[in-house]
């Protein structure tokens, strides 16, 4: 028989099964009606569990970013996989080169002609394909190439190779809930016109872009502007969370993820601790001045995190009013990080555990 989550031991991450399924059956939908793929990025629910279920509402492959994450999902069954994170060296290019030979059928992002030539060595030793995508900075400042001669430069050094060049992908960082959201679909807008520019370089250039892959939840609440992608690549938006919400991406109800916390000390009136520190929250923000949103009291907020414990104070000042002993769900403030800290995640429906799903993919970051 299920039991109860008030029987869990805390701090412990929830999952909401009917908030989950339509997260993921709404964005599923949201992408057919822009006519886009869907490849969602398992960087936030790492399991493999999960990508299935993705891959059961039409997704044709699943997004990793490194090769550890991407063993996991193969060593599952999920041999269709978008790899975004650059591959660079002889380590990187031998365990490619295993995986693939294990069966992968990856799609690789590339933002140099080292990462090309790690493909094409790759493409010789297995003597199978790799689908390549250029990398394009649309603002990010992170990994990609800002210029489009710089961009049709690589995707012909990539078909020179001998490496499958197929398009180019991004991801607008830069666009999150520290914007307030009318500056949001201003920088979203500014990114499809970023995105369309540079695919008609390529076209100019006679190397068509056959895929135009977008990423990011938050871009993906906006994405009618950006009418140049043929995919979109979110990952957040399986759980959701409190920056995707101040983003406009999403609403409370959308949140499928919390950590299940309990009150263990009252040291003053105006001061509670929780048993869910910088070990078991995200510590990404403070968002509105608080390390996670307690769905329960959203006149308290978090405003300081430790190890092991969270301190509670009311907005404003004044009593708490939590016990010692009593629960809380936080949804945190960057569900990704999140979860990465714990090995399992135990999933309800109407309060009762129906699930105790391992985090298969934690610390895969090799």
């Amino acid at each position: 028989m299920a039991s109860s989550i008030d029987e869990l031991d805390t701090p412990i991450v929830l999952v909401d099964q009917s908030v989950v399924e339509r997260n993921l059956s709404r964005m599923a939908q949201k992408a057919r009606q822009h006519g886009m793929a869907l490849v969602p990025h398992a960087k936030t629910h790492k399991s493999p569990h999960w990508a299935r279920r993705q891959l059961d509402y039409g997704s044709p492959r699943i997004m990793v970013s490194k090769l550890g994450e991407a063993s996991v999902l193969l060593e599952a069954g999920i041999a269709e996989q978008f790899i975004g994170y650059p591959l660079v060296g002889a380590i990187k290019a031998a365990q490619l080169t295993s995986l693939m030979s294990q069966g992968l059928h990856p799609v690789v992002a590339v933002d140099s002609q080292a990462g090309v030539d790690l493909l094409a060595e790759c493409t010789r030793a297995t003597g199978q394909p790799i689908a390549a995508l250029v990398e394009v900075d649309t603002g990010f400042g992170r990994c990609g190439l800002s210029a489009d001669a710089d961009v049709v430069a690589l995707a012909r050094y990539a078909v020179d190779a001998g490496v499958g060049y197929q398009g180019i992908t991004c991801f607008g960082g830069h666009i999150t809930w520290r914007h307030e959201p009318d500056r949001i679909a201003q920088l979203v807008a500014a990114e499809g016109q970023r995105l369309a520019a540079c695919a008609a370089a390529l076209a100019g250039a006679d190397l068509p872009a056959s895929v135009v892959s977008e990423g990011g939840t938050v871009i993906a609440g906006y994405m009618d502007a950006v009418t140049a992608a043929t995919e979109m690549r979110p990952g957040i938006y399986i759980y959701n969370d409190v920056g995707t919400v101040v983003a406009g991406a999403a609403g409370w109800d959308d949140c499928g993820a919390v950590v299940w916390t309990t009150v263990v000390s009252t040291p003053s009136a105006d001061r509670a601790v929780i048993d869910a520190g910088s070990k078991s929250l995200s510590v990404d923000g403070p968002i509105r001045n608080s390390f996670g949103y307690i769905r329960e009291r959203p006149d308290l907020h978090i405003s300081f995190l430790s190890e092991e414990h969270g301190v509670v104070v009311r907005d404003g000042g004044g009593p708490t009013g939590l016990m010692i002993g009593q629960r809380l769900t936080v949804i945190p403030n960057h569900v990704c990080t999140m979860i990465n800290l714990h090995d399992e995640v135990a999933v309800h429906a109407d309060g009762l555990v129906v699930a105790r799903l391992a985090v298969a993919m934690r610390g895969a970051v090799r």
